[in-house]
């Protein structure tokens, strides 16, 4: 049926997860039904109601439309291949494990395999409609510089800081190495334009801001881009910014609206 739901099974039922289902549930959207989450425990109580599994074979029984990894690295190298493969669209979040060439050749083989596609969320950034258009006429550079608090990038048994600390510069693909839990944002701008491994990065721990700052840059035969957004963290995970629920509902809607811009 044209005017059905949307079955969407998640990969996982964290932060980003319940910020899904909650914005569904304040603005009274029937167009998406959560069928089921895959958990690690299903026996623990969360503060969203939905179905939950413990097993993909369970959540895939389920017979979502699209699956939305949201488990983190460990959960897209686990459960991301055989989803694609058994014949299941994704998108995914945790796209920084992607760094890894074994994964991202697994992802990529099972994808075809299944006659299937998984889509990166553009997450807690965005412009990567913009800059994978201009990979297509040639980008001469991508640089994404990162700037959080402290206690996110270092935790929180780190001596204070008084001034900003750069603590990573180089490729994308060895932060999204030594960064998992904080630069899929990375990744994300790396696979839209020149790779891992010419993107360049910078990782800044600076005690004066309370936001997640992400600056990128563009330079090629299209002109110059610069786009930064200073997101707010959730109160639960101040790794995870409040826009990346938004951007997963908003690319969910956009499978179910007439009209979509985005």
């Amino acid at each position: 049926m044209a005017n059905a739901p949307l079955r969407v099974g998640f990969i996982g039922l964290g932060t980003i997860g319940q910020g899904v289902v909650h914005l569904l549930e304040e603005r009274g959207i029937d167009s998406i039904d959560i069928v089921g989450a895959l958990v690690r425990d299903p026996t623990r109580p969360r503060k969203v109601e939905i179905p939950l599994v413990a097993t993909l074979d369970q959540l895939l029984a389920l017979r979502p439309d699209v699956v939305v990894e949201i488990a983190g690295h460990d959960g897209l190298r686990e459960h991301g291949p055989a989803t694609l493969r058994s014949g299941f669209n994704m998108i995914a979040v945790s796209v920084g494990v992607l760094a890894h060439d074994e994964v991202y050749q697994a992802l990529l083989e099972a994808a075809e395999e299944g006659g299937t596609r998984m889509k990166v969320a553009s997450g807690a950034i965005g412009a990567l409609d913009a800059i994978a258009a201009a990979r297509l006429g040639g980008l001469d550079r991508v640089t994404h510089t990162v700037r959080k608090p402290p206690s996110t990038l270092l935790g929180n048994d780190t001596p204070p800081l008084s001034a900003p600390q750069t603590v990573f510069y180089g490729v994308a693909r060895e932060a999204a190495i030594k960064y998992p839990a904080s630069v899929n944002v990375t990744a994300a701008v790396s696979l839209a334009g020149l790779g891992l491994d010419r993107t360049q990065v910078e990782i800044i721990a600076d005690p004066a801001v309370t936001r997640n700052q992400h600056e990128i840059t563009a330079e090629g035969s299209f002109g110059q881009l610069r786009f930064e957004v200073q997101g707010i963290p959730t109160d639960e995970n101040p790794r995870t910014g409040r826009l990346v629920a938004m951007s997963i509902l908003n690319t969910l809607l956009g499978a179910r609206t007439p009209i979509f811009v985005g």
